[in-house]
C-alpha cells in the first residue's frame, strides 16, 4: 500500500491556476482560524464525529500540509520527475538520432556541418547514403562500387579524439603508423588496410572498407580527403599541386596548362594532320584532355580515372613519326618489353620511379610518360589507355614523305577560311583498308594464341575486369588470369571452335565480332582501332551457328 501511495504521489501534477486556487483556500482557512475562538462549552456542545470521520479529516490534513510543504519549496515548475537514486545511471531521453540526407552537398544546406570528400576514391564509387547528428556535428557517409559490390564508410566528427569514432576500432589489430599531410594516420588490418583513423583541423576521421587496399593506397586516400568549399591559401598551391602530379621529364609542359577547349584543340589537330599525315585525338573516358606542339611531334596530356592507381595524375604523351622529343628519355633505363593488345610496349624507368612507355602502332611512334606507377596489373593498364588513344592517317600523306608539308601549306592557303575545321571524313575513308587489315591481324594472333595455349599472350587483348561463363568466375587483371588452369581453358573443342573463324568476315564498318560458336566463343570489340575481348564463354555443351560480325557493341 505504502509503494502504491509512494507512486501515486510522484504522478500529481498540478496546473498553475489549480497552485494558486489551493494556496487560497489554505490562506483563508488559516484566516478564519484565527477570528474564531471557540469555547470549551461550546465545543462539547457539538455533535461528535464517528470514527470514519475522524480518519478522513486527518487524510485531508496530511493532504493539504504536504501540499503546502510542495508549494512552499518551490517544486511546482511543470511536472515532477522521479530522482534517480545514488549511484544509479539514468539513460538519456535527449539521444540525438541520424538524420538522413540526400546528398553531400545538403550538408552545407542543412546543417552547421563542415563537408568533407574523399577526393582520391575511384569515380566508380557514388555516393550512396549520408548521415548526420546535427547537433553532435557528426557525419558518415557511404560509397559504393555496385560493379564489385565494395562499399567505404567515410566518417567525421567535430571534436578532437572523438571517443564514439575511436571506440569502434579497440578490437581491430593495428598494422602500422603512417605521417600523411602531417598527420599521423593509424592503419588497421592483417596484410592490407581495411580500416584507419586520424586527427586533423580539430575533427576526429575514420574510413572502413568492405576490401582491404595497401598502405599505400590507404595514404592516397587519407591525403584526398579535404573540405568542401573552403577556399585555398593560396592559387600557387594549386600550381605546385599539378606540377607534382606531372612527370619530371614531361618536356615542353609546365603543370600550369588549362583544359583545351574546342577551338585550340581544331587548331591544334589541324597542324598536325597538314604536317606529317595522321592525327591522334584522346577519347573518353580521358578528361582534362590538353593538346599541344612540342618540337615535330603532337603531344597531349590527359587524366584516366578509370584506375585509382592513376587518379590526379596527369599522364603526358607524344607523336611522331619516330622516337620522341629530345630530353624525353633523360635519366630513363629499360626494364622490359610487354605484349598488350598485340602492341609490344617497352617500358622504361628513371630513379624517381617515373614510367615512360614507349610503343608504334600504325606508323605513328607513341610515348606516355607517368609520374608514379606501382607496378602492379601493368597490362591492364596500358590497355586502358591504349583504348583512349585514337590515330587518324592520310594515305596520301604517307606516299608523299617529305613532301606532305609543302603541299599541305599550299593547301592550307587556299583554304584560310577554314583553318579551325576538322580534317575532312576523307582522309578517314582512305585508310578502311588499312584499319580492317589491322582488325583481322589481331584477330588472327588471338587465335594463335588460343592455338598455343597461351594464357598470357590471350590475356594481353582481354579488358578486365572479365567474366568467364562456364567457370563462373570474374577475374579483374592479366595477373589472376594468368594465374587459372589453362587446361579448364584449352580444350580441344573451344580451340577448334575459336581458331576455325574466318577473320575475312571482319569488314570497316565492324564494331564486334565472335570467335567461336555456342559457349565456346569469344567475343571482341573494336575500340578506337583496338581489338579487345569482352567475353569469354568455355564448357558448355550447348552449340549455335557461326555469329556474323556486328555493327553495333554488344551487350555484356
Amino acid at each position: 500500500m505504502q509503494q502504491e501511495y509512494k507512486e501515486a504521489m510522484e504522478k500529481i501534477s498540478l496546473s498553475d491556476s489549480d497552485k494558486k486556487r489551493i494556496l487560497a483556500n489554505v490562506k483563508k482557512a488559516c484566516e478564519e482560524s484565527e477570528e474564531k475562538v471557540i469555547s470549551m462549552d461550546e465545543f462539547k456542545k457539538r455533535p461528535r464525529f464517528s470514527a470514519r470521520q475522524k480518519g478522513m479529516a486527518a487524510a485531508v490534513a496530511v493532504l493539504v500540509v504536504a501540499i503546502t510543504a510542495v508549494v512552499s519549496k518551490g517544486f511546482f515548475g511543470g511536472k515532477l520527475k522521479k530522482q534517480p537514486k545514488q549511484g544509479e545511471i539514468v539513460a538519456s531521453s535527449d539521444e540525438e538520432e541520424w538524420q538522413e540526407l540526400d546528398s553531400i552537398e545538403a550538408i552545407a544546406k542543412e546543417t552547421d556541418c563542415r563537408t568533407y570528400k574523399l577526393g582520391n576514391v575511384s569515380k566508380s564509387y557514388r555516393v550512396k547514403k549520408v548521415e548526420v547528428k546535427k547537433k553532435a556535428k557528426h557525419v558518415k557517409i557511404t560509397y559504393r562500387n555496385k560493379k564489385k559490390k565494395d562499399k567505404i564508410l567515410f566518417e567525421y566528427k567535430e571534436e578532437e579524439n572523438a571517443p564514439d569514432v575511436i571506440s569502434q576500432f579497440t578490437e581491430k589489430n593495428e598494422l602500422k603508423k603512417e605521417t600523411v599531410d602531417d598527420s599521423e594516420v593509424t592503419m588497421y588490418g592483417d596484410e592490407k588496410c581495411d580500416a584507419m583513423t586520424w586527427q586533423k583541423e580539430s575533427c576526429t576521421f575514420a574510413v572502413k572498407m568492405s576490401t582491404a587496399c595497401s598502405t599505400d593506397k590507404a595514404k592516397k586516400i587519407v591525403s584526398g580527403t579535404k573540405e568542401e568549399n573552403k577556399p585555398d591559401k593560396d592559387t600557387d598551391a594549386k600550381v605546385k599541386k599539378d606540377e607534382k602530379h606531372i612527370a619530371s621529364n614531361a618536356v615542353g609542359w609546365s603543370g600550369k596548362e588549362s583544359e583545351s577547349d574546342d577551338k585550340e584543340r581544331r587548331r591544334v589537330l589541324r597542324k598536325i594532320y597538314d604536317m606529317y599525315g595522321f592525327r591522334v585525338t584522346v577519347e573518353d573516358p580521358a578528361r582534362k584532355v590538353i593538346y599541344k606542339v612540342v618540337d615535330d611531334f603532337e603531344s597531349f596530356s590527359f587524366h584516366y580515372d578509370e584506375l585509382s592507381e592513376l587518379e590526379n595524375q596527369r599522364i603526358v604523351g607524344y607523336a611522331g613519326v619516330d622516337g620522341c622529343p629530345s630530353g624525353v628519355l633523360d635519366g630513363f633505363e629499360k626494364m622490359q618489353d610487354i605484349e598488350v593488345n598485340g602492341l609490344t610496349i617497352t617500358w622504361y624507368q628513371n630513379k624517381k620511379d617515373e614510367s615512360l612507355f614507349y610503343f608504334v602502332k600504325r606508323k605513328v611512334a607513341i610515348s606516355l610518360l607517368i609520374k608514379d606507377w606501382s607496378g602492379e596489373n601493368t597490362e591492364n593498364m596500358l590497355s586502358g589507355l591504349i583504348s583512349v588513344i585514337r590515330i587518324s592517317l592520310d594515305a596520301a600523306h604517307d606516299d608523299k614523305g617529305d613532301n606532305s608539308s609543302s603541299d599541305s601549306e599550299n593547301n592550307s592557303d587556299k583554304n584560310t577560311d577554314n583553318n579551325d575545321a576538322e580534317p575532312t571524313d576523307n582522309a578517314d575513308n582512305t585508310s578502311n583498308n588499312e584499319s580492317v587489315e589491322a582488325y583481322r591481324q589481331a584477330a588472327q594472333d588471338i587465335q594463335y594464341a588460343v592455338a598455343d595455349g597461351s594464357l598470357k599472350k590471350l590475356s594481353s587483348y582481354i579488358r578486365f575486369p572479365l567474366s568467364i561463363k562456364g567457370l563462373g568466375v570474374t577475374v579483374s587483371s592479366a595477373k589472376e588470369f594468368q594465374a587459372l588452369d589453362s587446361s579448364k581453358i584449352f580444350t580441344g573443342e573451344w580451340v577448334d571452335a575459336v581458331v576455325s573463324y574466318d577473320t575475312g568476315k571482319i569488314k570497316s564498318s565492324t564494331k564486334s565480332f565472335t570467335m567461336g560458336d555456342g559457349s565456346r566463343k569469344l567475343v571482341c570489340q573494336i575500340k578506337n582501332d583496338s581489338v579487345v575481348i569482352t567475353e569469354l564463354h568455355v564448357n558448355s555443351d550447348e552449340v549455335q551457328p557461326d555469329t556474323e560480325p556486328t555493327d553495333s557493341p554488344s551487350e555484356e
